[in-house]
């Protein structure tokens, strides 16, 4: 749904350094909301509450937060990418009153299968019933907080967004640390966590209701079309659950490593791994950002270009430079992003041993995060190549890509959990580089045949022959 959102449009026509930063800063948040929203939180309270609770309720508490995210994220990935691409065709056939039943359905939805989540790995865990409570809370804001912001594509308010975030996060930081002044324990402390989660999910949420506000009649008509969708994109929804499951595969290897310890809660983690690639991860947000404000601007400029020569009934001269124009402009925005990710790559590279010291940790973890690093520009290019070829509805190749990286971070990283400690963190790497390769070599290839994919590969009045389906699968 770019370009559905013209705030920061205007904001980056605009010359000043604020409006700048603004645009940014939305984009950053758009990007990677829950993630700036647990990265800035956790970061208080861990400082601050150690010495009210100890190091055991800590480390309970951090492991309920990224269970939370990571089981939230997967689980709900599948709806959230059908529920969105289903309301860009409602706007798109100027339908806005099917926004709202399916955003409805979508948070039915997410909350069945994420609560069958939480309940299985709660047991599988042997999670004590309390701290097991207050997971299934958090996990389930989150789940709705993952939906809401999927549909905020379709916002034009992005201050709105931004102010919901902020505000959770005052409210996160400031009722964790009152739980754990008042000898709380991790349940309480994550409860504290989950009410800040619950005010930005319910500022979302009015936001999308505000801008969308057609009456709404029943649940079923949602679930009808949501369901629907699932059989129409279903490469859309497997390819988000690949893809997510992915992003959280090499942590998933290491927890269930010998390399893997228990908290007293019952979850597992790694934290010689975790932590490392958890810093690492961080220098992908500003490609993101940037990432996300070129493709609310720029690209869909020139997309919109293209698609209006063709109807506006073109000539096949006129079509063929809008796409040398959007081909070219875009590619080269891509490499230049990638670009500056390897210059912050190259100084948390250089910086590590600084980091380690400051941030407590192992200097054992200096490698690990040098090739989270690398890995995490890589994982940029990766993210950016399969989102444009959402953008020609090239799904099954999307499916595809993300299926491919989630099999290759899953082999190697089990394989460097066997090769031992100085190969922790290549088995991601890798992943990432083959995979990003691969996806750059595909994106390049659909904007060379883009005029081709238009007029037959993707058109729906036309049957291909066996002949055009592989030629379409490969160019």
């Amino acid at each position: 749904m770019a370009g559905i959102g013209f705030e920061l449009q205007k904001l980056a026509r605009q010359e000043s350094l604020s409006s700048v930063l603004a645009a940014g800063g939305h984009a950053a948040v758009i990007a990677a909301g829950p993630w700036l929203f647990t990265i800035a939180s956790l970061a208080v309270i861990s400082v601050t509450v150690e010495r009210y609770v100890g190091l055991d309720a800590l480390a309970n508490f951090r492991a309920v937060i990224i269970y939370a995210f990571a089981t939230s994220l997967v689980l709900t990935a599948p709806v959230t990418m059908v529920a969105t691409r289903l309301v860009a065709d409602a706007l798109w056939a100027r339908q806005p009153e099917r926004v709202r039943p399916l955003l409805f359905a979508a948070f039915a939805m997410s909350a069945v299968s994420v609560s069958v989540g939480v309940v299985a790995l709660s047991l599988y865990f042997r999670v004590p019933l309390a701290l097991a409570l207050a997971f299934a809370c958090s996990t389930l804001t989150v789940a709705l907080i993952w939906v809401a912001l999927g549909f905020c594509g379709a916002v034009r308010d992005y201050g709105a967004v931004t102010a919901s975030f902020l505000a959770g996060l005052a409210v996160a930081v400031l009722a964790s640390l009152s739980a754990a002044s008042a000898g709380f324990e991790a349940f309480g402390m994550v409860y504290g966590f989950a009410s800040g989660l619950m005010v930005t999910f319910l500022g979302l949420t009015l936001r999308v209701l505000a801008t969308f506000p057609h009456p709404v009649t029943g649940l079923r008509g949602g679930l009808r079309q949501l369901l629907g969708g699932f059989s129409t994109y279903r490469s859309l929804a497997w390819g988000a659950l690949a893809g997510t499951a992915a992003v959280w595969i090499d942590k998933w290897v290491f927890w269930f490593s010998p390399v893997g310890e228990s908290v007293q809660g019952g979850f597992v983690h790694a934290p010689l791994y975790d932590s490392a690639m958890f810093i690492a991860s961080l220098v992908i947000i500003p490609s993101l950002a940037s990432f996300v404000a070129k493709l609310e601007t720029d690209f869909f400029e020139r997309y919109q270009r293209y698609y209006g020569a063709i109807k506006s009934h073109g000539t096949i001269g006129q079509i063929e430079d809008a796409r040398r124009r959007l081909s070219a402009h875009t590619l080269d925005t891509l490499v230049l992003i990638a670009i500056a990710q390897v210059g912050i790559c190259a100084v948390l590279i250089m910086t590590a041993p600084l980091l380690v010291e400051a941030l407590n940790l192992q200097f054992r973890q200096i490698a690990i995060l040098r090739f989270g690093a690398l890995a995490a520009v890589f994982h940029f290019i990766f993210i950016a190549a399969t989102s444009f070829l959402l953008f020609f509805d090239r799904r099954w190749l999307y499916l595809g890509l993300q299926t491919l990286f989630f099999l290759l971070n899953l082999t190697l990283s089990i394989v460097t959990v066997y090769l031992g400690q100085d190969y922790y963190g290549v088995g991601y790497f890798a992943a990432c580089f083959i995979s990003s390769l691969l996806a750059y070599i595909m994106a390049t290839a659909t904007f060379q045949n883009l005029n081709f994919l238009t007029f037959i590969g993707n058109n729906p009045s036309i049957k291909p022959s066996s002949a055009y389906a592989e030629r379409g699968w490969l160019d």
